[in-house]
């Protein structure tokens, strides 16, 4: 927790969503919850900041996983099943992406990996999208 990181100077990474960062149509509440996260790191990371902890999150554009195929179906219109709901989506953020692709669990893993390692010693507080450029911001 945070007393070991203050202890040991370390650094919490928060995995958000882009999300956070933008209001959708039928994602209300998970946005709130994730802009919350947002808000959390910020203020979470000017409470630690001076004991020498780094606190970032990571907002990952839509990747293939569980968690996907349970907001699809939450969210899907009637008469739609989960699985279209998927697929339109996939379509929808791989046609708006810059790079042609929605996020990979590998792009998401290579960010943690780099805000917690020594050359992020100089960032705090950010909520980074790892999204190929579908937010950029």
């Amino acid at each position: 927790g945070a007393e070991s990181c203050i202890r040991h100077r370390g650094k919490i990474v928060i995995i958000a969503s882009t999300a956070g960062k933008r209001g959708m149509p039928r994602y209300a509440a998970y946005t709130a919850s994730k802009f919350a996260l947002v808000g959390f790191t910020q203020s979470v990371a000017h409470e630690l900041g001076p004991h020498g902890v780094n606190v970032n999150a990571i907002c990952p554009g839509l990747a293939e996983t569980e968690r996907a195929a349970f907001i699809a179906d939450a969210i899907k219109p009637s008469g739609t099943t989960a699985e279209q709901q998927l697929r339109g989506m996939v379509a929808d953020r791989t046609r708006a992406n810059p790079l042609g692709r929605i996020t990979e669990t590998e792009d998401i893993a290579k960010m943690a990996a780099f805000l917690s390692s020594a050359e992020s010693d100089y960032l705090t507080g950010l909520a980074v999208s790892v999204s190929g450029g579908d937010v950029m911001y």
